[in-house]
């Protein structure tokens, strides 16, 4: 099922699990109040914010406070002790049995008839959330999130933002289901509709918010009616984005306004700080502005507003850096064949833009740019960028500050670009990154795995496809920025359609039709002026990890004989300077995607995949 398809606006549903859809709650209470009455504290409604919805380690630290205050002489239990105590009180209690709320059991039934998504997400360790699911039913739920799985629980909104993106929906279009205030402002924060069940505490209305007093009350009817509004009203695409580094003392700028979706042109949009640092100011078209007085990631959460009354959310974070420290120490590079454009895919440009935002990329080079993607793209981002003819590009979220090669290189060829990390007098970053695509035929792994040519024969065939010639064309104009490479690191990236040398070895045979070892050309060439295969520094067997890009949608040879796709790694993401130190790399998918030709619906808007590599970058 394609959630974008849906008749409804409607996309998902995120559950609490303590107190929510199973009496734990009560039975968490009962814990934490034994565990201090055995050190001498009764728990009174002045402990319930700090009980209730929280994670084992936020009522230890609390409890240890309490009883530091109380008895000196019990100000020596240590927080591990007592969240150690903690656990294994409700742990105990839990495995004596719970009992399902009255009408979840019904509502997660009625919900799985009608196929809506449901996640679990829990302030509880995973080892709890098992035994409460042998309970419920694991097969009710496709995501479970757990005190386990995320850095920051509630009140913080990343269980929820992790739920929804391993769900792949929008946070106004999903209702959370709650019992506390605490899980409710997690839930919020993450700009998910909510409605709460109150379970111990009081929960009020609010906006954006229903309060019910039983689940039994709940159904599929109401619960889409909680989202109609926000559907049709403004949204982000993201709950939260990273921006580029900032540095203490230095004027910063960044912008939202290209991420939000769903306002009526006939509602303005206010964009305003919700609440987040005072140094950050928010121009209600949607710039953020600001010099940063200290160092540390900075959060402001920004609310887009339309005269219709809709209203959007989105956390932004900004790492400050000290005012004598490098802007840059770690350099996230991509390199992503974008398949016409992405025009396969339904809503390909805000697919796209979701993948740049989750990934956190600092430059990409684009191939199969279909004329204005790379623009497109970087004007929603607020990002700088180089367009060379139809087919190249380069996004970039730090300046670029120098264009290499023809401005029309022609459909195969590449281009390049200088981009500056950080304009310090003293202390200058700057890398080059150029951006190939080579020609698509011949392909040597079908003369291989189809034609079974001779291993003579298909390095000359390779070297006659025109691929070679390219790939020296770029190098020879790439030649006076590889001489100063340890100076000025020099990326290149790109869809070579062609096989690396490093990858068909006599070991990984079996992956390729039986071949190898096969000098394939064009990586030879690359290798030889002085190029570094990222992914393989990162994954050195390529038996092991293999690093495929081709194809993760194509299974299938495309002429309908039935044939398997030859599977291979044909994008690259090329490196050379003393500069650079690989950190990882990977082949990049992300989401929930069918095989073609049924791809419409896919999130991954490509048949390739990504390459993304993280750099270390010394100063």
């Amino acid at each position: 099922m394609s959630l974008g398809t849906t008749n409804y606006p409607l996309q998902a549903i995120l559950f609490d699990m303590d107190g929510t859809l199973v009496d734990t709650e009560e039975v968490w209470w009962l814990a934490v109040a034994q565990v201090a009455r055995e050190l001498g504290h009764e728990l009174t409604d002045a402990d319930l914010p700090e009980v209730l919805g929280r994670p084992v380690e936020h009522t230890a630290a609390h409890l240890r406070r309490v009883l530091g205050a109380e008895d000196s002489a019990v100000s020596a239990v240590s927080e591990e002790m007592l969240a150690d105590a903690l656990q294994r009180e409700f742990t105990a209690r839990v495995e004596r049995g719970v009992e399902p709320r009255p009408g979840a059991v019904e509502l997660l039934d009625e919900l799985s008839r009608a196929g809506v998504p449901t996640a679990l997400v829990t302030a509880s360790p995973r080892s709890v959330a098992d035994i409460v699911l042998r309970t419920l039913g694991i097969g009710y739920f496709a995501v479970t999130v757990t005190a386990d799985d995320t850095d920051r629980s509630k009140p913080a909104p990343d269980p929820y933002l992790a739920a929804i993106h391993a769900l792949g929906v929008r946070p106004a279009a999903c209702v959370a289901v709650e019992d506390t205030p605490t899980g409710v402002a997690s839930a919020e924060a993450a700009g998910c509709r909510v409605l709460a069940v109150p379970s111990l505490a009081p929960i009020p209305p609010a906006p954006g918010r229903t309060v019910l007093d039983s689940l039994k009350r709940a159904d599929l009817p109401l619960l889409r009616s909680l989202v109609t509004d926000a559907a049709a009203g403004p949204y982000f695409l993201t709950a939260s984005l990273t921006t580029r580094n900032a540095r203490v003392g230095e004027p910063f700028r960044a912008t939202v306004a290209g991420l939000l979706r769903g306002a009526p042109e006939s509602a303005p949009v206010t964009f305003a700080a919700d609440h987040g640092a005072q140094w950050v100011e928010v121009s209600a078209d949607g710039t953020l502005r600001g010099t940063p007085s200290t160092e540390g990631t900075t959060e402001v959460t920004v609310t887009a507003t339309d005269d219709a009354g809709g209203r959007a959310r989105i956390t932004v974070r900004i790492p400050v850096v000290g005012a004598d420290e490098p802007l840059v120490r770690e350099l996230k590079v991509m390199s992503w064949n974008l398949w016409f454009g992405g025009t396969k895919v339904r809503d390909h440009r805000d697919k796209q833009l979701r993948v740049l935002l989750e990934a956190d990329v600092d430059i990409v080079g684009v191939q199969e740019n279909h004329s204005t993607s790379a623009r497109e793209l970087a004007e929603a981002l607020g990002w700088d960028h180089h367009q060379a003819g139809e087919n190249l590009g380069v996004l970039s979220r730090y300046p670029i500050v120098a264009r290499h090669g023809s401005p029309d290189p022609g459909f195969y060829g590449g281009t390049g670009v200088t981009v500056r990390l950080d304009s310090r007098a003293n202390a200058p970053q700057e890398v080059v990154l150029w951006s190939a695509h080579l020609n698509y035929t011949p392909y040597g792994p079908y003369d291989a795995c189809f034609e079974q040519l001779p291993v003579t024969h298909l390095v000359e065939h390779e070297a006659s496809s025109g691929r070679l010639g390219q790939m020296r064309d770029i190098l020879t104009a790439m030649a006076g920025q590889l001489a100063d490479r340890d100076t000025t690191p020099v990326l290149l990236v790109g869809d070579f359609n062609a096989p690396s040398h490093l990858d068909w070895t006599r070991a990984t045979a079996p992956l390729h039709g039986g071949y190898g070892p096969v000098g394939w050309p064009v990586t030879k060439a690359a290798e030889d002026a002085g190029l570094r295969d990222s992914y393989r520094v990162a994954h050195s067997d390529p038996l092991r990890e293999p690093g495929f890009t081709w194809s993760p949608v194509h299974e299938a040879h495309e002429d309908g004989s039935g044939r398997a796709e030859p599977q291979d790694r044909i994008d690259f993401v090329l490196y050379a300077g003393a500069r650079l130190d690989v950190r990882d790399a990977t082949a990049y998918v992300s989401g929930t995607n069918a095989l073609f030709p049924d791809v419409a619906g896919n999130d991954w808007p490509s048949d390739h995949a990504a390459v993304l590599t993280t750099f270390a970058l010394r100063s």
